[in-house]
This record gives structure tokens, sequence and C-alpha cells, in this order.
């Protein structure tokens, strides 16, 4: 039986709920409101004059030490004033730690309510962005608005995506569990299929393997609770079909697999041509692979890393010494979290970034979500450097805090 949490903690805990809330759709609110959570845990600590170290330090610790390994960075960086603005933008990785500390402990109702207020942020960009396309559309008729990035509007396709996905798992969980979001089945069903419409709308690559992921996981994570596998079969499948039917039946969507499909024969086609003069790669895909082995020389030479602020200077000089003028032109990124990392401070970056997803995954053995999210993260770590603007880092460093502040006897 779960004790009542004490009235001086319930202040702290819903304004975490008010942060899950608001990382789907306030993208510019989200430094003030985090501010704000700082503030009264820091009232918190004045009045009561002690601090907890969390139930499971090592995330936390890990994600301070990213921090402290970007400002020594700039100590052998030959660009330190862009090092410096980056530090400013991924200020989280030393704030979310902190909030670590002055937090308090996390039962299993107060992290249900927060991924709950999660979910609710996720439907209100869904409204937010769908009336927005309506609008847009009613006065320019142009149905491309109810999709990809037009649909997004203000928020990366690849990020929403990831906050749907993960929005997505714990509506299927609950299901899993009974806890509905009504008495009525039928609402809880609706709104999975919401989701699931919106995530194919966005007409994200990285989405849809999100979506596919979250299904396939929830497939074991039912066999776990013993639902016969012939129901779990039957409801994956018709999830999948229904997801990949909408894909295929809306235009822009079935396009970008389309795109990525002649991405991959494009870059095969450029690997075996002997012809330099036309050997340039500008898909997303051949970009990739230009990007990634640049970053991958970068940490190689660099072991420590090229310094905080460094990174993209040096990346643009490798790819004009490649003959990818249209890679440097644009300034590509390594396009993977983890490249980006190694190249920007070294092998000591990427273990703690390593650690940082292993710690979170040990904790959520008795909680899927805390594990479907680093499965989430660990994916776009692959494909992008997710972890440089605020829509990454923000809701990278939250998730991190929530699970590392959760009580120990499991979510």
């Amino acid at each position: 039986m779960e004790l009542p949490t004490p009235k001086r903690h319930q202040l702290l805990q819903q304004l975490l709920m008010g942060l899950a809330f608001a990382i789907p759709w306030a993208k510019k609110a989200l430094p003030t409101l985090i501010g704000i959570v700082v503030l009264f845990a820091l009232i918190r600590l004045i009045r009561r004059k002690t601090w907890s170290i969390p139930s499971h330090p090592t995330a936390p610790v890990a994600l301070l030490t990213l921090f402290l390994l970007l400002i020594a960075g700039t100590i052998y960086s030959q660009h330190p004033e862009n090092g410096w603005n980056e530090i400013g933008i991924k200020f989280s990785f030393l704030l979310f730690p902190l909030l670590s500390l002055l937090l308090p402990t996390l039962a299993h109702a107060d992290v249900k309510k927060i991924h709950h207020s999660f979910v609710a942020g996720c439907f209100l960009f869904i409204a937010i962005t769908v009336i927005h396309a309506g609008l847009v559309v009613y006065q320019h008729p142009d149905w491309y608005y109810f999709t990809y990035d037009r649909l997004s509007w203000y928020i990366h396709p690849t990020y929403a995506a990831t906050y749907q996905a993960m929005g997505l798992f714990i509506l299927l969980h609950s299901g899993i569990k009974n806890n509905l979001l009504t008495e009525r089945k039928w609402v809880h069903v609706l709104a999975i299929i919401l989701v699931l419409g919106f995530i194919a709308l966005l007409s994200s690559k990285a989405g849809y393997l999100c979506a596919l992921i979250v299904i396939a996981y929830s497939m074991y994570v039912a066999y776990q609770h013993g639902i016969r596998i012939g129901r779990i079969a039957t409801q994956a499948a018709l999830a999948g079909l229904l997801f990949i039917t909408t894909i295929l039946v809306l235009p822009t969507s079935s396009d970008r697999v389309k795109d990525a499909v002649a991405d991959i024969r494009h870059s095969e086609q450029i690997e075996a041509s002997s012809d330099t003069t036309v050997a340039e790669h500008t898909s997303s895909t051949s970009m990739r692979l230009i990007t990634w082995s640049a970053s991958w020389s970068l940490l190689c030479e660099n072991p420590f890393g090229t310094g905080t602020g460094d990174t993209q200077p040096q990346l643009n000089t490798l790819y004009e010494q490649k003959g990818e003028h249209y890679a440097a032109l644009r300034q590509f990124n390594a396009h993977n979290q983890f490249l980006q990392t190694g190249a920007e401070i070294g092998w000591p970056g990427l273990a703690a970034l390593l650690i940082i997803l292993i710690a979170v995954w040990t904790i959520g053995r008795s909680e899927p979500t805390a594990q479907l999210f680093v499965i989430l993260c660990g994916l776009n770590f692959l494909f992008e450097s997710f972890l440089e603007v605020q829509a990454g880092i923000v809701f990278f460093s939250f998730w991190v805090l929530v699970y590392s502040r959760t009580e120990r006897r499991g979510l």
C-alpha cells in the first residue's frame, strides 16, 4: 500500500507534472518552467536545510559529467565562443542533475501522474497543429500542410514523432494494465489510433521506426503480463497494419518512404561509380554516411575530442577535403549523437552518454516505460544529433531526472 504524498512535496510534484505536460508542445516556455521548478526546489532546500541523493544516482552523475566535460572542452577548443553558446543551450545537463538532489523521492503514483501529464501534452500538441494546419489550408488550399514539418509547425517532425511515440507506449501500457482513460474502452482505443495516425502524418522516417518499435515492445510487455500470445499477435498485427496502411495511403508519407529507398540506391550507385565528377552526395541517406565517416575520423584523431564548439568547423574542413561541398555549405552535423558527442569531447564524453542510457535501462527493469525511453533515445541517437537542440535536451534530461528520482522498490 502506498503512503499518501506529504503536502510539502505536492507542489514540486505538480510542477514536474506541469513540465511533463509542456514538453511536447510549449517549446518556448520550457526555460521559464524549468526555472520555476529550480526556484521552488531551492526554496524547499532552504526551508528544510536538507538534500538527498537520488535513489538511482548513476544517470544524473553521468549527465553532470557530460556537462563538465563540455566546459573542459572550451579550454582546448579553437572556437571557445561557440563552445560557451553551446553550453548555454545544454544548461539542462547541469540543472536536472542538481534537481535530482533537491526533489523528493517519486512514488509509483507520482510517476504515473507525470506519464499521464505528458500524454495530455501530446494530445494538446496534436490539437494545436491540426487546427493550425486547417486554418492555413482554408486560406491557401494545399493539403501538404497536414504533413511533415508544415504540420509539426514549430517543432521538428523527428522530435514531435518521438514525443508521440512515447505517449503511444504510455497509452498502450495503460491499456495492458487495464488503466483506461475512461470507463469506455473505445475511447482509449480511439486515442491510440489518433496518436498512430498523427505519427504517420508527421512523415518522419525516425518516427515510423519509433512507432513500429513501440508496437513490437508493447507485444513483449503484454506477454510479460500474461496476456495470451494469440491476442497479442492479433492486436499488434491490426495496429501495425493500420499504421503502415496510413503511411502508404497518404501521398507525402508514401513519398518519404520511396525517397528513403531511392536514397539507398543512389548511395550504392555513387559508391560503385568511378566518376569523381558525380560523386558528391546530396541524398539524406548518403549524406549521413559522409557525416558519420567524418565524425568518426575526428574521434579517432582526437581521443578527447576537438573541443566544445570546434566540431562543426572541423567537420566542414573534412567535407571540403572530401569534395562534399554541399555538406560543408549546409554545415551538417554528425547526424549521430554518439559520434557527435565523441567528436566534440572524446571517448570520455561518449562513455558518459552510454552510462546514462545503461543506468536508465537498469532503473527500468520494473518499469517498461523507462526502458522504452532508452530504446527511443538510442534509435534517435543513431540517426540524429538529438541532443544538440532544446527539443531533445530537455526531453532527455527530464526523463533521466524522473527515473533516477523514483523510489527503489520499483515504479
